[in-house]
């Protein structure tokens, strides 16, 4: 059966098995990542972070801030570490966009190829439904049309095609939404959490 679907899809059809494979492996990598670097911040970890940097124990906050997981506790540790410590930066916040920007684009790896797949695939799926058509109206023109065997292999590849790109298209989509917001949420998280610290630090 999955030999026959290769040989009627035709070239297309392999080229949307490729990319199917690529956008199973991302999504799967992707999602192995979120999963991985959740936040488990304490529910009182902004509380207890202004108060070891209100009494200037920047030792502490540091320390703190790195016991958690998840972007915000990566993103304040190092911020933390080069502002109070190494000093590589005079204006915090243009040091805390640096990090963040760093830090984001570790979430942010490969979601823009999941999109370019959710475009692409159903394009791919189009153009073989062209190509398809075209071989079915050729051997029309060669063969007549009395014997509906003569063009059910073009039809077919149209079909097949057609039905393939949007099989690919609609959990890369999926996917591709999803996984933006919630890196639109940890955004608004961190931005929430750093803007405070820094505000303090500035003092």
């Amino acid at each position: 059966m999955f030999y026959y679907y290769l040989k009627v899809g035709g070239p297309i059809i392999i080229i949307l098995l490729i990319i199917s494979i690529i956008t199973l492996g991302l999504i799967l990598e992707r999602i192995s990542f979120f999963i991985l670097h959740r936040d488990s911040l304490d529910k009182s970890f902004n509380k207890n972070l202004k108060n070891y940097l209100r009494e200037n124990d920047y030792i502490g906050a540091l320390t703190y801030a790195k016991k958690q997981k998840g972007p915000v506790g990566e993103i304040i540790s190092e911020f933390l570490n080069r502002y109070c410590f190494i000093g590589d930066f005079k204006d915090p916040d243009e040091l805390l966009r640096e990090i963040e920007i760093d830090e984001m684009e570790k979430y942010e790896k490969n979601i823009s190829i999941l999109g370019i797949i959710a475009y692409t695939s159903p394009m791919l799926g189009l153009l073989g439904t062209v190509t398809g058509m075209i071989q079915a109206f050729s051997n029309i023109a060669s063969e007549g049309a009395g014997d509906p065997n003569i063009v059910a292999g073009g039809i077919s590849q149209a079909l097949l095609t057609t039905a393939y790109g949007l099989i690919i298209a609609i959990p890369a989509i999926v996917a591709y939404n999803l996984l933006n917001r919630k890196i639109e949420k940890i955004s608004d998280k961190v931005e929430k959490i750093t803007t405070s610290i820094v505000n303090i630090v500035k003092r």
